[in-house]
């Protein structure tokens, strides 16, 4: 054991890494965060420190981009869905992935290892002056309501007042009265009847304890995945080979941890739904189809009409194209 520690940080230069997490340690973003910081220490042999600050407290999700493409930060965990405006053809990827959460890592991946789709997210990336290393897999998102049903079918049509503030794919599978509220605000508009029912990631929904006030849990079949460990381009071009080598393994070891911890919290989920007294209703295949359909349609639509305001369209267009070939999706 000891010759092989002494081989693993065999070329391997002292380096200290300022990282930020704009999560708190204890959420899926931040453990995340936890778990790269140990694994490049350990395949470093203590070569490599990881300084990871966590909750934002060195800077927030929304200063974090500028904070690495600056400099000012080595390394993050990053959040692209909220940097629409200054990464629109990244996050012209639809959100969510379907089947499973392996998928969700997989789906990303096909796209940026799409000659025309990596070569635009990399050259928009560029300009910010940053690299993406590894995506990491999310949790999954369910339908939820205060009241039976059977199926998505028969949620749409009994569901009087639907809470979120993203209504065109809600509208194009039938719901009819969209109600603007925010996830922070979904327990009391559960209570006091402002909302019957919402979709949304599903361990934020049960750490938020919907399960009291909504008995009625569907999974929609979709899968989040994101959370790019990402670099400053000029810091990771001044690395040795050796450091970059070791950095990226421990990237892409987070990346497949993100998986088996996520499987694991979605099946803990699950079981303490049912624990908790709530229903779990299954979706058929016809309405995953149509949701799947509602989910690309409506993110496609938003990416290019961004796209068409910032001259990228093109670029847009052959994300957009690459997510649709993964999932068998007729784009057009």
């Amino acid at each position: 054991p000891a010759e092989e520690a002494a081989e693993s940080d065999a070329g391997i230069e002292p380096l200290t890494i300022t990282f930020n997490s704009s999560y708190n340690e204890t959420e899926t973003g931040g453990i995340l965060a936890g778990y790269f910081k140990s694994t490049l220490e350990e395949l470093s042999g203590g070569a490599i420190t990881v300084n990871v600050s966590y909750g934002g407290t060195l800077f927030t999700p929304d200063d974090e981009l500028d904070a690495c493409g600056d400099g000012a930060i080595n390394m993050m965990i990053f959040g692209h869905t909220r940097h629409t405006n200054e990464l629109p053809v990244l996050c012209a990827i639809p959100d969510f992935a379907p089947e499973s959460i392996q998928n969700a890592i997989d789906y990303f991946n096909y796209v940026l290892a799409d000659p025309d789709a990596g070569a635009a997210i990399q050259a928009e990336a560029d300009a910010y002056g940053i690299k993406y290393l590894s995506v990491n897999a999310g949790g999954p998102n369910y339908f939820l309501a205060n009241f039976a049903f059977e199926n998505l079918t028969d949620l749409v049509a009994k569901s009087a007042a639907f809470g979120n503030m993203a209504p065109a794919k809600f509208e194009k599978i039938g719901f009819k009265n969209i109600v603007g509220v925010f996830p922070w605000d979904y327990y009391s508009a559960f209570d006091t009847g402002l909302m019957d029912a919402s979709q949304m990631d599903g361990p934020a929904m049960f750490s938020m304890s919907l399960f009291e006030v909504a008995k009625w849990w569907m999974s929609d079949g979709t899968f989040a995945a994101g959370n790019f460990i990402t670099v400053n381009q000029d810091w990771w071009n001044g690395l040795s080979a050796a450091q970059q080598e070791v950095i990226q393994a421990a990237a892409d070891e987070t990346s497949e941890f993100s998986y088996t911890y996520n499987q694991g919290e979605y099946e803990k989920l699950e079981q303490g739904l049912v624990d908790n007294g709530v229903t779990l209703v299954d979706m058929t295949d016809a309405e995953f189809e149509a949701w799947w359909a509602a989910i690309f349609d409506s993110a496609a639509s938003d990416a290019q009409a961004v796209a068409s305001a910032n001259g990228n369209l093109d670029a847009v267009n052959a994300v957009l194209k690459a997510a649709a070939d993964f999932t068998g999706y007729a784009f057009e």
